[in-house]
C-alpha cells in the first residue's frame, strides 16, 4: 500500500512540474502562434536607422519568427507616417517631427520601440565664409520640412536667439543633396543627419564652426523609432510581439556582427535605390563601432517627450501630447531587457 502511494505521489509531482516547464517555456516564448501572419512595414529606402529592419528582412528573421513580411519602401519618415495614417502600413520606421503632427490629430499611432540615434550637422561651402549661425540670414538652406533634422535645427536656433524666418529652405532629396551644395551651388547650407556626413565630407564641405563649438555635432538625438498603428496592435499583438522578436534578434547581429551587417544594409540602400544612393560598407559599419549613429532597442520615453514639448513651441504641431498619445509601453519590459542584454549601460 506505501508502495502505491508512493508511486501516485511520484506521478503528482513528475505531472506537476511538467506542466510547470510547459507554463514556463511558454511563458519565455514570445514567439506564440504557428499560423503566419502578414505585415506590411514601411521605413525609408535610404535610412541607417532602418538597418534593424533590413537586416531581419535579408536575413530570414520575420520568417523565422511566423511573419510574411511586405516591406514599402517610402522617400522619407514623413511619407511613412502618411501611409500609415491612410492604413496602408501596420509598422513604420521614423521620427517623432515626421509622426507628431498626425498624432495630434488623433491618428491611432503609437511608438513601441526605438531604433536609433544621431546628432544632425549643418555643412557649408568652405570658401562661403559662413562661419557663425547669423551668417545663415539669408542663405539658402536644403532642409527637409517636418523632418527630424528640421526639429533639431529649428530648436537649436531658436535656443541661439536666431529668427529662422531670415532664412529661405529647400526640400532636395538626399542623393543630390551633396552636388546641390558643392557643384551646383543652389544652396549655401544644408542639414543632415550623420549617416549623410562622409559624402559631404569627402566632396569637400565643412561643418558650419558655430554649430561645433556650441556642441550640437556631438549631441544625439532620437532620431527614429518603430510606430504601429494602434488599431492594428490591439487586433494582433502577438503578430506585432513576433516582429519585435525579430527586431531584437536583427539587432543582436548588427552589434556582433557589424561588418557583415553594413555590407548587407549598403546593398539593400543600393538595389532600392536604384543605384542613386551608394554607402560604403566600411563607413556605416565604423558609424556603428563609433557611436556615431547608436542604434538601440529601447531608450527613455521622456527624450523624445522633450523634442515633442519643443514641436509645440515652434509650432510644428498645435496640440500638446501627452506620454500616452505617443508611446504604447506594453512591451517596455521585454525591449528594456533586450536593450541591456545586447548593448549594456554604454548607450
Amino acid at each position: 500500500m506505501k508502495k502505491t502511494i508512493l508511486i501516485l505521489l511520484l506521478a503528482v509531482v513528475v505531472i506537476t512540474s511538467g506542466y510547470g516547464l510547459y507554463i514556463l517555456k511558454n511563458k519565455n516564448n514570445k514567439n506564440v502562434g504557428s499560423e503566419i501572419s502578414e505585415i506590411r512595414i514601411g521605413h525609408t529606402v535610404d535610412s541607417l536607422t532602418s538597418a534593424a529592419v533590413v537586416i531581419a528582412y535579408e536575413n530570414g528573421y520575420f520568417q523565422k519568427h511566423n511573419l510574411q513580411p511586405k516591406i514599402v519602401l517610402l522617400k522619407n519618415g514623413k511619407e511613412v507616417a502618411q501611409a500609415m495614417a491612410a492604413g496602408q502600413v501596420d509598422i513604420g520606421m521614423g521620427g517623432i517631427a515626421n509622426f507628431a503632427p498626425a498624432m495630434a490629430k488623433g491618428a491611432p499611432m503609437r511608438f513601441i520601440a526605438a531604433s536609433a540615434a544621431s546628432p544632425s550637422y549643418i555643412f557649408v561651402r568652405p570658401d562661403a565664409n559662413i562661419k557663425n549661425f547669423s551668417d545663415l540670414y539669408g542663405k539658402t538652406i536644403s532642409l527637409q520640412s517636418n523632418g527630424i533634422n528640421d526639429l533639431i535645427f529649428r530648436t537649436a536656433m531658436g535656443q541661439e536667439k536666431i529668427d529662422t524666418k531670415k532664412m529661405k529652405f529647400v526640400e532636395i532629396e538626399r542623393a543630390f543633396n551633396v552636388t546641390a551644395l558643392m557643384d551646383k551651388k543652389v544652396v549655401d547650407a544644408a542639414v543632415v543627419a550623420d549617416q549623410d556626413v562622409d559624402m559631404f565630407l569627402k566632396a569637400g564641405a565643412i561643418i558650419l564652426p558655430e554649430w561645433v563649438i556650441a556642441g550640437y555635432s556631438k549631441k544625439a538625438e532620437p532620431r527614429n523609432s518603430v510606430a504601429v498603428d494602434s488599431n492594428f496592435l490591439n487586433r494582433h499583438e502577438v503578430t506585432v510581439r513576433n516582429f519585435l522578436n525579430a527586431y531584437i534578434e536583427a539587432q543582436r547581429f548588427i552589434k556582433e556582427n557589424p561588418e557583415k551587417a553594413a555590407i548587407t544594409v549598403a546593398d539593400s540602400i543600393k538595389k532600392n535605390s536604384g543605384g542613386a544612393v551608394s554607402r560604403d560598407p566600411e563607413t556605416i559599419a565604423s558609424q556603428w563601432q563609433n557611436k556615431k549613429t547608436i542604434n538601440m532597442l529601447w531608450q527613455d520615453p521622456a527624450i523624445t517627450m522633450d523634442l515633442v514639448h519643443k514641436s509645440k513651441e515652434i509650432g510644428s504641431i498645435d496640440k500638446e501630447l501627452l506620454l500616452e498619445d505617443v508611446y504604447d509601453l506594453r512591451f517596455a519590459k521585454e525591449l528594456k531587457i533586450a536593450q541591456e542584454e545586447i548593448y549594456g549601460p554604454e548607450n
